[in-house]
Parts: C-alpha cells; structure tokens; sequence
C-alpha cells in the first residue's frame, strides 16, 4: 500500500482527553466545542503515520460521520430521506424479514449429531447485506454467487473503516484496501452507472418512477448534494452506509442472541416472553448499552475551549468517549451495570441503551431501523424473536471466532467482533 507522503508534522504534544460518565459524556458531544475528525479517529493526529494516513483517505475522509457545520446539516437532511418511516417499513417486510427465511433455509443444516443448525454470523450477514444492497442501490447481488463476493468485502471494509482498534493493524487496514477495491470495481460503480442508465430511461419516458426507487445511489447518481461529484467523496459515504447496516447490525443481534441466551439459562421462566416484543426490545436496547458501537470509543476532535463537568477541554485536544464504559456507569445503571438485565430500571431522561447511537450532531441514523419507529417493531428485534422461537443456542461443541481488538486491560472494553457464531435451533425442521 502506498502511504501518502504528504503527512502533517507530529503535534505533539497534545492532550488526549477521555470521557467514560455518561453525563459528561452526553454535555461533550451535544457540544459545539467539539468536531468529528478523521485523522482524530484513525489515530492520525497527535502523532501522525503512514498506515492511519491510508485509513483516512480509504475509509473516512468526507464521508457523513466525519464532516461537520452546514455541509453535515446538509447531508444529513438529505440522507433523512432514506429512513422516513414508511422507507422502514418497506424495509422490514419487503427485504429483511423475507431474506431471514430465505437464507435460514439455505443454510441451516442437520450435523452428524441429528440437529440442525449453522454459523449465524455468516447468516445474519447476508441478511443485512440484502439491507444495504437496497439502500445503497448496489446490484449484481441477485444470486449467491455475487452475494457471496460482496459478503466477503464486508468484514475486512468494517476492519479498515475501524482499524485503529484491531491488534494486526497493518494487516486489517490490507485487508481492507483490497476488499474496497473489490467493492468499488465490481459493485459501486457498475450499480452507480445502472442508476444513471434508468435515470435517462426515466427521463425518456420508458420507464416509471417506481423502477429508480429511492437510494443512496440515486442521490449521488443525481449529485443531489454537490459533494457527490467528487467519486472518493462518494465511495467513502457508500462504505459508511455499507458498514453501518451491515457489520454493526449483525454484531448488535449476534450480541443480543449471546446475552438473552445466558439470559434464559439463568431465568427459564422468562423464555415465554420471547412473545413479547417489548421484552426483545428491552433485550437489544440492554446488549446495545453493553457493546454498542462495537469498538471501545469514539472520538471527536475539540475545536473550542470547554469545560463541563469533570471534564476540561483545550482547543486542539483529541476527545476519547469510551461509549460502552459510559453505559456501564454505575452511577446512573446501578451497583450492577456490567451486567445483563432487560429488566433494568433506567432513570428518567436516560436511554435505556445508553449512547449507543451517539447524541448531539451525529447522532447514527440507524436509530429508528433498529428498533423500529415505535421503538419496539424495528427489524432487529423481528429478526431476535424469531430465531428464539426456532429454539435457538450456542453449539456446544463450536467455539464462535472473533477479530481480535487491541490488548486492552479493562474488560469493559473488550468488545468482540464475531467472525463466527454456530448456533443450534432445537425447534427448526426441515419443513420450517
């Protein structure tokens, strides 16, 4: 891989700041004292480097998360569009819900014990990758085989997107150059020139408007916004998209599949409240406080002097808001925050999952599609109660595999990322 040379001198020294109360927390990111930064997030700015360079122009550069003032307001407005409320809908059962049966039929299997069961992960993958698939606007994934070439970008573009994190820096940022080449050649620009082919036929008068329908791709096909004319600009906000419904999905309901099933070993009683959705709801929200967003922290860059709380900011400082520490604070989750409880009694005002979803400006989108627009009808949780009503649980005799993250000594910040995930369904058959 080929640095960019053009790399700005250390600044050091610079305060790194890390926040790990939620209250703090909350008051600096709902802050105009503080910006997103792709270079803060990479890891490419007190102390610059050849490889965080790389993560930075691949990944993060001009892509929605990392863009700030009226070009986010902007954008984001724009982007809105795609998770309206009837957009949502459309998505659950138009896409989602039918892929979650399609692929549980293909890839459930009767193993040499007489059960049937698969790798989940592998599974709740493709099943998201039908999500962004539409949402993006990406074609060429009608069949399994260009669905299993876009799986396989998916993992390593999540890696390079986040590499910062993960243990084998070096090789995670390869891995991922390779797999955005892959995604770019093969699926963005062949699908962003189909987009514009059925613009001109809408135009013409061939087609109707329900042929083009609303898509990532569609905005940057018309450069709805300007910025889409610049292609990098484009890509990086389409592997956004590409992460955000696809890997952070599928660990969220890995993750919640992980927990309630300790859950239920523990409280058999409760496995009757699989009918509920505002259990499953309380579920997911609860693993999201755990684990969300599925590194240890987020960051953001202060642009102005701030000081709230325990917290005291310079302008030029790199903010580091340990998110999942945040939702473990005992101070507002109780002596017992580190633990799993879907019946935890959440003070008023507080999310019950915590910050999962971030707050103030860059607040994730994703919100309202998982856990739905009444926050309890959302696909996630469809997708949860479901496989708890096959009889889902871990396969006793496979141990699931996760991307290893950096060496972290407090285990609050230990966050696996499953690579796989056998499960054993007690209640599927083959005429499921």
């Amino acid at each position: 891989m080929d640095a960019n040379p053009l790399i700005p001198e250390s600044r050091c020294p610079v305060s790194r700041i890390r926040i790990d109360s939620l209250d703090d927390m909350q008051k600096v990111l709902r802050s105009k004292a503080v910006e997103e930064n792709a270079d803060v997030s990479a890891d490419n700015y007190i102390c610059p480097n050849a490889l965080a360079e790389i993560n930075v122009r691949e990944f993060q550069a001009g892509n929605l998360a990392m863009i700030n003032g009226d070009l986010h307001r902007q954008r984001r407005r724009l982007l809105n569009a795609l998770v309206r409320p009837e957009e949502l809908v459309r998505f659950r059962e138009d896409i989602i819900l039918p892929s979650v049966e399609r692929w549980m039929d293909r890839s459930v299997k009767k193993n040499e014990d007489g059960l049937y069961g698969c790798d989940l992960a592998s599974v709740v993958e493709l099943i998201f990758l039908e999500f962004a698939a539409k949402i993006i606007g990406i074609q060429g994934v009608e069949s399994e085989e260009g669905m299993a070439r876009l799986r396989a970008c998916a993992l390593p573009i999540f890696g390079g997107l986040s590499a910062s994190h993960f243990e084998d820096r070096e090789g995670v940022t390869r891995a991922g150059v390779e797999a955005k080449k892959v995604f770019v050649e093969e699926f963005f620009r062949p699908s962003l020139a189909f987009v514009k082919k059925q613009l001109e036929r809408l135009d013409a008068g061939e087609i109707g408007e329900e042929e083009v329908p609303l898509n990532l791709l569609r905005m940057i096909a018309t450069e709805a916004h300007e910025s889409y004319h610049d292609e990098s600009v484009a890509v990086n906000e389409a592997i956004l998209f590409f992460v955000a419904t696809t890997g952070t999905s599928a660990q969220a309901v890995l993750a919640t599949i992980e927990y309630l099933s300790d859950w239920f070993e523990a409280h058999p009683e409760d496995r009757a409240r699989i009918e509920d959705m505002e259990f499953i709801s309380q579920a997911l929200q609860e693993t999201l406080r755990l684990r969300a967003p599925f590194v240890p922290y987020l960051t953001r860059l202060a642009v102005e002097d701030l000081e709230v709380g325990g917290v005291t900011l310079k302008a030029g400082d790199e903010v580091h808001a340990w998110v999942a520490r945040a939702g473990r604070d005992e101070a507002v989750f109780g002596a017992n925050a580190n633990d799993f409880d879907p019946d935890r009694g959440v003070p008023e005002g507080i999310s019950r999952y915590g910050l999962a979803f971030a707050t103030g400006p860059h607040q994730c989108l994703g919100l309202r599609a998982v856990l739905g627009n009444d926050g309890k009808s959302g696909s996630h949780l469809r997708m949860v109660q479901g496989l708890f009503r096959a009889g889902i649980r871990r396969d006793p005799k496979c141990e699931a595999q996760v991307l290893e993250m950096r060496n972290l000594e407090d285990p609050r910040d230990r966050i696996p990322t499953y690579i796989t995930f056998p499960v054993v369904l007690d209640k599927w058959s083959a005429s499921s």
